[in-house]
């Protein structure tokens, strides 16, 4: 595999912006009057870092008339809020209010997946300051957070080239916008409710043609897409848009309208997202559970007790990507796939833990079927850096998303060149997966029953709100590939998580 002269090129860029100065914690001139409190920040393992205020550059800091009480880091999903964040948050809320500016308690579990928190910075940053508008797009945050506006956008540059194509370009190269937020619109505490409208909004577009019109997973022939996030649509798409409520003091959250079940269901702290961690699908989502996006659906969550929950989410329809949820709607194209989870703060003085058995049941084109799912996570030691992560399934082959059986694990280590990369607190992920998989019911030829993926990714935070990810990633027998067994993919993503 050759890889191209553009990624060479930003190899050099790189290399050149790690010789600017680089901080022991924030570099930036600190001020020298007394600021106090202390902010809360969250590391890749999903693990609160608190920092002095003091000790935060001015333009991160929230605006006096904020506070620092009112500041909420961005939640790590698939994990449960840590008691720090929680506390803040059930500090800061008043009366009845419209557009709070403090998110709506919720419990644990399901606080980190129902909001974004108003922080976009990140601790462990390798240089600073590297992008002026950093402190801009935090100042932003924290204003809209008061009028109840929290999201998430995060925006990549990728560059992939693949070996032993069965079709198309080897090298690729795209772009990609995703905004996820949460509107809170009114919260009622002596009533125990709240109101929100709950959005995401995606873009995609090639950075030359093959990328507009290519995937790595279609050029290979693959089961599972070795860049997770590419969308097959360029331009805007829609997963969500629906209205979210909460009841009883946070323990009951219903989501209704155009909902994206992977936002609730099959949440991983370790292996959720191709902008931070793991970049194939399958160590994104499981591709045997069928989570659907931009049709009508509800999700229902319950919490009862601060360790145990409960999910269930319904969807109808069959829009693709990029069209209206009533576009080619068909009663015979349902899914409802469920979620019971045990999320211990700490088992067997191992630390944090999340167990989760996935039922589910779905129609597709008149075939009927289910299947079951198990997705665990674990830190391995109570103050380890280390963690582990196993996703596993089966499924009716004509109804399962992509595979009819799967299984996928690994292992992340947070900050593992720390010492080597400059004495600093590092926010760096290191992640080593595997995937074996077997194609769902499928009108392509299968050359392959069993295809295999080794993935190996670094996660290196630059810049308090700047990731770069190196991504390597060797498949084995791809499912629908005739002419090799063995095939191998270089990424290079540039994140801005804002």
């Amino acid at each position: 595999m050759i890889v191209p002269c553009r990624l060479i090129r930003i190899l050099s860029l790189m290399l050149a912006v790690l010789a600017v100065p680089v901080a022991r914690e924030w570099a930036a001139p600190i001020e020298s009057n007394s600021v106090p409190g202390y902010m809360l920040l969250l590391d890749s393992m999903g693990r609160v870092v608190t920092v002095p205020t003091n000790e935060v550059p001015s333009t991160f800091r929230p605006a006096a008339d904020i506070g620092v009480k009112h500041q909420i880091p961005g939640p790590t999903a698939g994990s449960s809020m840590p008691q720090e964040i929680l506390q803040r948050v059930r500090e800061g809320v008043a009366g009845f209010q419209l557009f709070p500016s403090t998110p709506p308690p919720l419990m644990p579990y399901l606080a980190s997946q129902d909001d974004y928190g108003n922080t976009a910075i990140r601790p462990g940053a390798l240089v600073y300051p590297f992008v002026p508008l950093e402190g801009l797009v935090q100042g932003a945050k924290y204003r809209l957070s008061e009028c109840g506006f929290r999201y998430s956008l995060d925006q990549t540059l990728t560059f992939v080239s693949l070996s032993d194509v069965m079709k198309g370009d080897n090298d690729l190269s795209y772009y990609t916008f995703d905004l996820k937020s949460k509107w809170a619109l009114f919260n009622a505490p002596d009533a125990g409710t709240a109101g929100w409208i709950s959005s995401q909004v995606e873009a995609k577009t090639g950075l030359d043609s093959a990328g507009n019109n290519q995937s790595a997973k279609s050029n290979l022939g693959t089961v599972t897409d070795p860049t997770g996030i590419w969308s097959d649509v360029n331009g805007i798409r829609v997963p969500e848009f629906a209205w979210q409520q909460s009841a009883r003091h946070g323990e009951i959250v219903v989501v209704a309208g155009m909902v994206s079940q992977r936002n609730y269901i099959d949440r991983n702290a370790y292996a959720d997202s191709g902008r931070s961690k793991f970049m194939n699908s399958a160590l994104i989502n499981s591709e045997v559970l069928p989570l659907a996006q931009y049709n009508f659906g509800v999700n229902l969550q319950w919490q009862p007790a601060d360790e145990w929950y409960a999910m269930a989410g319904g969807s109808m329809g069959n829009a693709p990507a990029g069209f209206a949820p009533w576009a080619d709607f068909s009663g015979e194209n349902w899914s409802v796939p469920g979620e019971i989870g045990y999320a211990p703060r700490d088992i067997f003085d191992l630390g944090p833990g999340v167990y989760r058995i996935q039922p589910f049941a779905a129609e597709v084109n008149g075939s009927t079927g289910g299947g079951l799912c198990f997705d665990l996570q674990q830190q391995l030691g109570s103050d380890s850096p280390l963690g582990w992560f196993g996703r596993f399934g089966f499924g009716g082959s004509k109804v399962s998303d992509g595979a009819s059986a799967q299984a996928g694990s690994g292992f992340v280590l947070q900050g593992p060149f720390r010492h080597m990369l400059f004495e600093r607190t590092s926010n760096d992920l290191l992640g080593v997966g595997f995937v074996w998989s077997q194609p769902s019911s499928t009108t392509k030829t299968v050359y392959h029953e069993n295809e295999y993926v080794l993935e190996m990714v670094y996660a290196l935070q630059l810049t308090p709100t700047i990731k770069i990810q190196p991504d390597f990633q060797t498949i084995w027998d791809p499912a629908f590939h005739r002419d090799t067994d063995q095939a191998m993919v270089f990424q290079l993503q540039l994140v801005m998580a804002w």
